[in-house]
């Protein structure tokens, strides 16, 4: 089973400039009844074939985080906290929350992530980074991991996996109006709030949340980071709206559009001689779809989607800045119901402008893709195969593939293979950024990266058991990264391999999951890329006892490389291993009201993720949650 969730709530209930602190690290608890574990196994997914598929028939690492989990994780995280407890999901946080973050999908770096936000890319241009600081987490239905290359259904980026975030819908809700809210108090500062309202009725559903966050922080810096420690609280304020409408034209047609817009303030430290600097961001994302059915086996979608990511540094050393990125894409989809499976078919377009404070040379780009594929099982067979040709205006046309096959060895045991090529098309910052002889200073003559990926895994279901265990390797040449003049496709073969283990227990009210990571990274020029530890370990219980949910979480990450850029050269540093402990519980008032506390850190442990920046000690954090029945 490829879907080991760790939690859920009782049944009722560097981006440039580099001035910024990541979100600090929490531990996720996850707790869920053998009933929830059954459904599991057949739940949907979308994101690992871009068609609905049964979780537990994929041929992919997939990880879903339901509803249901992200309340159990309570309040004071961020996207990246959440996905950081996931295995293969590393993260670098240069201090707490709303500040600039980095995870890492089995070692590959940030800008190897695609991101996409209901269907739509929701990232940097500038960077090729997602934007995870100012996506509010409070307004998230659901989030899909595919960890592994996925360029053969979304083009450039997706190298070492793509995260989806869904946002909430008004489908399914049953009646005409249904309202909810939540209110949480925490230590640091936090105090966040959300309401909302969705209802469906005569085929139209609706969908309206509001949230507010407020954190006072934490330093973001501390002494090892000369050039930016000042020992101020840099906190943050966050205001989120989102809306989702849809209408069933008639029983094979429906039309529906999403909307979600964030606006944070994150105070930042940028040395002792500046005061109070900070950064303004709005982030914004919209959807329109028409979906229907052409022909009984014939479904076709229409869409058009539009992220925008806004960012002005103000009162900064250098000056203000301000880095904005709007990104449009035409999208039609097709799945035909066929005697070897789904096949997917279509066509989409990608529209990228830039605007920055340094007046880049380009500013714009477009690409032009098409795709096919095909997933299907058959007795003891399943198989995908994807292949997709992009072509961009300033790079040209590239080809990626994706081919995967499993094997079922006999009753709740399925091995399979996969094996894919991947791409990456350099960012307006590696092509442009104006920083001569330095090593972050853009390059106009870089080509796009390239990976190959091969992975084996195998599966286990028995029953409360459910276990997996997988190898992959990564290989990614003319990797982009920083030379001593500027940035440089490194020659040679930069290789991410590794293992995964996890396993997983729903029986009597009782859950446990465990999950190892090994992660084998070795940069074309024999260094190991920083931050990545080796080794990463998670240990989840859960108990649910009639009103009563509980939930304990460990956190292991191990050593990490990473360097003191406050010399020149840069210095190699180590940080050292770190373990964290959460702990949680959550008692039923009534059907529609719950009291959680939930503790992060419960050890006060002092670690880093990134050299010379904080993370939270020790927080509690205490939330009432009301919902309509």
């Amino acid at each position: 089973m490829q879907n080991l969730n760790f939690s859920c709530a009782s049944p009722a209930g560097a981006r440039l400039p580099v001035h910024f602190s990541l979100a600090a690290i929490a531990c996720a608890v996850f707790t869920h009844t053998a009933m929830a574990q059954e459904a599991a196994l057949q739940e949907t997914v979308v994101t690992a074939t871009r068609t609905e598929s049964r979780l537990d028939a994929t041929l992919a690492d997939v990880t879903v985080i339901t509803r249901a989990q992200l309340d159990a994780v309570g309040p004071g995280r961020s996207v990246a906290e959440v996905l950081q407890r996931l295995a293969g999901v590393q993260l670098s946080s240069n201090g707490g929350r709303g500040q600039a973050q980095s995870i890492f999908l089995r070692g590959a770096g940030s800008n190897h992530s695609l991101l996409l936000v209901d269907g739509v890319r929701y990232g940097s241009a500038n960077t090729a980074a997602p934007v995870l600081a100012n996506l509010p987490l409070e307004l998230i239905e659901r989030i899909e991991v595919v960890k592994g290359p996925a360029s053969a259904l979304y083009g450039s980026e997706a190298v070492g996996g793509v995260i989806q975030v869904f946002t909430q819908r008004g489908q399914g809700a049953g009646k005409p109006l249904l309202a909810n809210a939540e209110v949480t108090l925490g230590e640091y500062g936090h105090t966040s709030g959300t309401v909302g309202l969705r209802g469906e009725q005569n085929g139209f559903d609706y969908q309206v949340n509001l949230s507010r966050v407020t954190e006072h922080g934490i330093s973001a810096t501390n002494a090892k980071d000369v050039f930016s420690y000042h020992p101020d609280r840099d906190g943050l304020q966050q205001t989120a709206a989102q809306v989702a409408l849809g209408y069933a034209l008639n029983a094979d047609w429906r039309i529906e559009g999403q909307w979600l817009q964030s606006q944070g303030k994150a105070w930042v430290d940028d040395g002792p001689s500046t005061q109070n600097p900070y950064a303004d961001m709005r982030t914004e994302v919209g959807r329109l779809a028409l979906k229907g059915k052409l022909l009984p086996i014939w479904t076709t979608t229409v869409s058009l989607g539009e992220s925008t990511d806004k960012l002005v540094n103000r009162q900064a050393a250098w000056g203000d800045s301000h880095l904005n990125t709007r990104q449009t894409e035409f999208k039609w989809d097709n799945q035909l119901a066929t005697p070897v499976g789904t096949v997917l078919a279509g066509w989409e377009r990608l529209e990228q402008k830039v605007d920055t404070s340094n007046n880049y040379a380009v500013n714009r780009r477009t690409v032009n893709a098409a795709f096919v594929g095909v997933n299907g099982s058959a007795g003891r067979h399943s198989w995908q195969a994807n292949v997709r040709r992009d072509d961009n205006s300033q790079f040209g046309g590239f080809t990626t593939y994706g081919l995967g096959y499993g094997l079922e060895l006999a009753p709740g045991w399925r091995a399979y293979a996969s094996h894919g090529k991947s791409m990456r098309a350099p960012s307006f910052n590696d092509l442009y950024y104006p920083a001569p002889g330095m090593a972050w200073g853009g390059n106009p003559d870089l080509v796009p990266e390239q990976g190959k990926n091969n992975e084996i895994g195998l599966q286990w279901n028995h029953g409360p058991h459910s276990a997996k265990l997988l190898h992959f390797d990564n290989k990614i040449s003319q990797l982009i990264q920083s030379g001593t003049t500027g940035m440089q496709n490194v020659p040679g073969t930069t290789r991410l391999k590794g293992w995964s283990a996890a396993y997983g227990l729903a029986m009597k009210g009782w859950t446990v999951a465990a999950a190892y990571d090994y992660l084998d990274a070795q940069q074309a020029d024999g260094q190991t890329p920083l931050r990545r530890a080796k080794h990463q370990a998670s240990l989840n219980v859960g108990k649910q006892w009639g009103a009563w949910t509980l939930g304990s979480s460990l956190l292991y990450v191990g050593s990490r490389k990473d360097a003191d850029f406050a010399t020149f050269p840069a210095t190699s540093v180590s940080l050292p291993s770190y373990t964290t402990v959460d702990a949680s519980v959550q008692y039923q008032l009534r059907p529609d009201l719950a009291v959680q506390l939930r503790v992060a850190n419960l050890g006060d442990k002092r670690y880093e993720t990134a050299y010379g920046f904080n993370q939270l000690g020790r927080a509690a954090y205490l939330t009432l949650k009301w919902a309509m029945r």
